[in-house]
């Protein structure tokens, strides 16, 4: 039997990172250190024992994954009670997930709750393709690394409309508004559907494309 799972308070924004930026010698390393952040943005978030060792076992029933897309749905809702002007610009989701609250790691249910959460992803934020990843990558550990881009592009979505995003995200933007103004580069102009282009000026291809994560 289903259960709907997550209606925790609106999490609060939070202020300037102090992580500095590290150098990465390998796109493994990048990959841990998102992994890293991720975990810790959770945790923040949840109040959940995960870090960046735990962190995909965290995540494979997909309760986690379900509770999250349905903070961020209501933060999305209050967020069009608040600013209504402001939220017609942006890409929003309307309905959160519902999710077995008793899947354990490996069964259908857990690939059921993950099913629903990415299907929520692309239905309700309009996340891209290549920023999506499959039930199998996260229970079978199959593409981590879309598991993680999926999350950080949800995290950077999310926060327009007042979820706490991870401290990357916060990176990104300082480094993206720091290029933008060493090269003179104007500032991103929101797509046809109101969203924002968003791949990080810094970010390396081989993060997105690369074959050796």
């Amino acid at each position: 039997m289903s259960q709907h799972v997550g209606h925790g308070r609106r999490p609060r924004t939070p202020g300037p990172p102090v992580r500095s930026i590290r150098p990465f010698k390998s796109s493994e390393q990048y990959l841990e250190a998102m992994k890293e952040d991720l975990a810790e943005w959770l945790r923040d978030l949840y109040g959940l024992d995960i870090d960046a060792d735990n962190f995909l076992r965290v995540l494979e029933t997909g309760l986690v994954l379900c509770r999250h897309a349905n903070t961020v749905t209501e933060a999305a809702l209050a967020f069009l009670a608040e600013a209504p002007e402001r939220a017609q610009k942006i890409p929003m989701p309307q309905a959160g997930v519902f999710c077995n609250g008793a899947a354990q790691p490996g069964t259908f249910q857990a690939r059921d709750n993950i099913s629903n959460f990415i299907q929520w992803c692309r239905k309700e934020m309009g996340i891209q393709e290549v920023l999506m990843f499959e039930t199998e990558d996260l229970v079978l550990r199959k593409n981590v690394k879309s598991v993680v881009l999926c999350l950080l592009e949800l995290g950077r979505r999310a926060w327009r409309f007042g979820v706490a995003a991870p401290a990357l995200v916060h990176l990104e933007e300082e480094i993206d508004e720091e290029l933008r103004r060493d090269l003179a580069l104007p500032l991103p102009q929101p797509g046809p559907d109101g969203a924002e282009p968003r791949q990080p000026l810094h970010m390396p291809s081989a993060i997105l494309h690369g074959q050796d994560i």
